[in-house]
């Protein structure tokens, strides 16, 4: 049990380590358009001071982008909280769309490094599961980047949530070249069976239809 909790522990903190710094990214990027926004305003402002006449249009455009940034980044930074408030690893009840979807969010900058795209697609929301949510996240991340690092580059992953009689399903299709050592190869299997078992959850792969099968158990009607 010690040594299972230390896994547990250890790939926690992994996650972290691989998502701040995509999460750090994000957050500067939405900050830096906010920024040429503001100043792009200020810059109208000054016209109207020596007596230009103000493109109301346009102002009304960089307004609109300025609050689109602000709701991005203030979700960036409830997701951020949720995850935090999961570090101690307690289960709590989640939406397994939103944290599909969260995922595909954060590896978006590396994906577009590939000209790889996600398709998050939820065949009914809100699909709520009981679960551990850091480890959850963890599982899906190394899932996707392994995805991202095998086959063609300029694909489109999808990732599809779904309800399958008692268990929610995550199917992410769209991953060249799965063979049955993938799975060791995303994971080593002593850490990848203490995740899975801790989750309640289970990782199946399908070679023909290019497919990994995240399904965890349980989850709520």
């Amino acid at each position: 049990m010690d040594r299972d909790n230390t896994i547990v522990c250890k790939e926690t903190l992994q996650y972290f380590g691989a998502m701040l710094p995509s999460l750090s990214h994000e957050a500067k990027n939405m900050l830096a358009i906010i920024n040429e926004n503001a100043g792009l305003m200020n810059d109208f402002i000054l016209m109207a001071q020596k007596g230009k006449t103000l493109n109301l249009d346009r102002l009304s455009s960089l307004s609109a982008t300025i609050r689109k940034q602000v709701v991005r980044l203030n979700t960036l930074i409830t997701d951020v909280r949720q995850a935090a408030d999961g570090i101690d690893n307690k289960t709590q009840d989640i939406c397994l769309v939103h944290h599909a979807r969260q995922v595909s969010e954060l590896l978006s900058k590396k994906a577009a490094m590939r000209s790889i795209q996600f398709d998050v697609h939820a065949m009914e929301e809100p699909i709520l599961i009981h679960t551990r949510p850091v480890l959850l996240l963890h599982i899906m991340w190394v899932c996707l980047d392994y995805a991202m690092h095998v086959g063609e580059q300029g694909r489109c992953i999808g990732l599809t949530v779904e309800k399958r009689a008692e268990n929610a399903v995550v199917l992410m299709s769209g991953i060249d070249k799965l063979i049955p050592d993938s799975i060791t190869a995303i994971m080593p299997d002593e850490q990848r069976n203490t995740v899975l078992s801790a989750l309640n959850a289970e990782l199946l792969i399908d070679e023909n239809k290019k497919t990994l099968l995240l399904k965890i158990r349980n989850h709520h009607a």
